[in-house]
């Protein structure tokens, strides 16, 4: 295998079930690979052709079962390609391959390309997802403008990603059930009961981490237990599915509970969405090492 110069140039990509700020990724050109979703009416979308918000979940709502499915392998390859043509390397940070094959997809790419041309792709599992594989976008981001290589980049991540988690709070449980990831029964006896569970990552599998009674007990609940983490506190954020004014009053009592900044609020991708639905909260942080 051929190896580029390690002063090279390189460019931060990741997938879109990172959930980094879309506004910050234009303006860093941080490159975004699609994953996507569909129902049963044989309509792909992810890319080009996407749903807002408010339409999907009022589908979702109205009982129709969404489908996820990871990257497009012609389609990665098409945007590795487009920075290795400036003369840049690659260093991708991609969702849990636990949770996708997006990452053996990326890799898959990575290495094709590798041996056919001189240039270095550096893909991580981040054995995470949503905005704590998005911070680790954003850490990524930040250490190379300050001028480290993608090794050192690498290196950082590779280190502290087991330090990134998101305590994220789902609010509709027949979402959990029609996607699989909760039985009916369950599901029927935690809506009565008002139950909003909270999932996180372990392992890079999306599993439960406590259930509360109500939102506001279970909002109070990721903010009791993040107080008692040894936080980096320019590694926090914000994501929501299609209640930003929710988000943001989250973000700011977490930023006067936790006294941190958040770095940014972002909508949950709709590949995410499709096992959550709408009205969920997650807060993502880096413990410190």
């Amino acid at each position: 295998m051929v190896k580029s110069n390690s002063m090279r140039e390189f460019t931060v990509m990741t997938d879109i079930n990172t959930d980094i700020d879309p506004a910050y990724a234009e303006t860093e050109h941080i490159v975004i690979l699609p994953q996507y979703y569909h129902f049963n009416d044989g309509v792909i979308y992810g890319d080009e052709q996407k749903l807002s918000p408010p339409a999907f979940y009022k589908r979702l709502l109205g009982g129709e079962r969404a489908y996820s499915m990871g990257c497009n392998p012609d389609r990665v390859r098409q945007l590795f390609e487009a920075e290795l043509a400036q003369g840049r390397d690659i260093f991708c940070i991609i969702f849990s391959s636990e949770c996708s094959g997006s990452y053996g997809t990326a890799c898959m790419v990575a290495q094709e390309l590798m041996e056919e041309q001189e240039c270095r792709i550096c893909v991580v599992d981040s054995l995470n997802g949503s905005a704590a594989a998005g911070l680790m976008v954003y850490l990524a981001q930040e250490m190379k403008k300050a001028g480290h290589t993608l090794e050192e980049v690498r290196e950082a991540i590779e280190t502290r990603k087991k330090d990134f988690d998101i305590l994220f709070l789902v609010d509709h449980l027949d979402c959990l059930v029609r996607g699989g990831r909760l039985n009916a029964v369950s599901g029927a006896v935690g809506t009565v009961l008002n139950i909003k569970p909270i999932l996180h990552f372990e392992a890079g599998k999306i599993v439960p981490f406590v259930k509360c009674r109500g939102k506001n007990n279970a909002r109070h609940t990721i903010l009791e237990t993040v107080k008692k983490r040894k936080l980096d506190k320019h590694l926090v954020a914000v994501v929501h599915t299609d209640n930003l004014e929710e988000a943001k009053e989250f973000a700011a009592e977490v930023e006067r509970e936790l006294e941190v900044k958040v770095v940014y609020i972002n909508e949950v991708n709709l590949t995410i969405g499709t096992h959550t639905g709408p009205d969920a909260l997650g807060l993502a942080f880096c413990e410190l090492p």
